[in-house]
């Protein structure tokens, strides 16, 4: 029971730096370039602060196909000990969109292992990229995504949905953060986040409020509970070229 415990906290600890996919590269960056985002609670605490950096471009096929690496410290509770990871992830870039690799999610939760003492953990990832059309308008309805995730380690197993529904662009705005002044689109939707290990069980749902660079990413993301208040805010606080 320990076990299962333990892998129930660690991907649900994993879940907030999954769920704001938070970069915001343009194609062109330079190779070093890096990116901070931190995520803060509405209590005012830090949650979660990653760093990407650029180690790679490829073109192929009319893609762009930039490699990052995301070092992430992460916790649940203002008290917990943090939790590190270290993430290699893929930026696709086309003529028409921005893609996020649901192969990343696999990424993410794989670096978890070194949490269990060593033991394997084998994890397979099936559903939707995360697709966002570089043309962009208030208005605009984007597709619904789901990802599902089967997770195992030492015989214990659990399994993990994230489902992106409702996506709509319902505005514009001039967003100012630390590392400047950018025009963003802004995307609303909710997410539901299912976790289950056992007889362990956890459904979360959230409504979204994201701020989009077209080309680029998300630079900023708020998250609300059912009842309308904040959870977190996650932002880019460095940008450096």
């Amino acid at each position: 029971m320990a076990l299962t415990k333990k892998i129930f906290m660690a991907v649900m600890v994993l879940a907030m730096p999954l769920l704001a996919e938070a970069q915001a590269f343009s194609k062109n960056d330079p190779i070093g370039a890096e990116q901070v985002f931190e995520t803060t609670t509405a209590e005012g605490w830090v949650a979660d602060r990653t760093v990407y950096r650029i180690t790679g471009r490829q073109e192929t096929g009319g893609r762009t196909v930039l490699t990052l690496t995301a070092n992430s410290t992460t916790k649940d509770k203002i008290d917990a000990a943090p939790v590190e990871s270290s993430v290699t992830l893929t930026i696709i870039y086309t003529d028409k969109s921005l893609i996020i690799p649901k192969e990343n999610f696999a990424a993410a939760v794989k670096s978890m292992e070194k949490e269990f003492d060593g033991h394997k953990l084998d994890v397979t990832f099936t559903g939707d990229d995360d697709v966002i059309p570089l043309q962009l308008a208030v208005g605009q309805k984007l597709p619904d995504s789901e990802i599902k995730a089967d997770i195992s380690i030492e015989g214990v197993k659990a399994k993990m949905t994230i489902k992106d529904t409702n996506r709509r662009i319902s505005g514009r705005e001039r967003l100012s953060l630390q590392t400047g002044s950018f025009d963003t689109f802004i995307l609303e939707g909710t997410t539901t986040l299912k976790m289950s290990v056992l007889l362990l069980s956890q459904t979360e749902k959230t409504t979204d409020k994201s701020w989009i660079i077209p080309g680029m990413g998300e630079i900023k993301s708020i998250s609300y509970d059912k009842k309308g208040k904040i959870e977190s805010t996650t932002e880019m606080i460095s940008y450096k070229k």
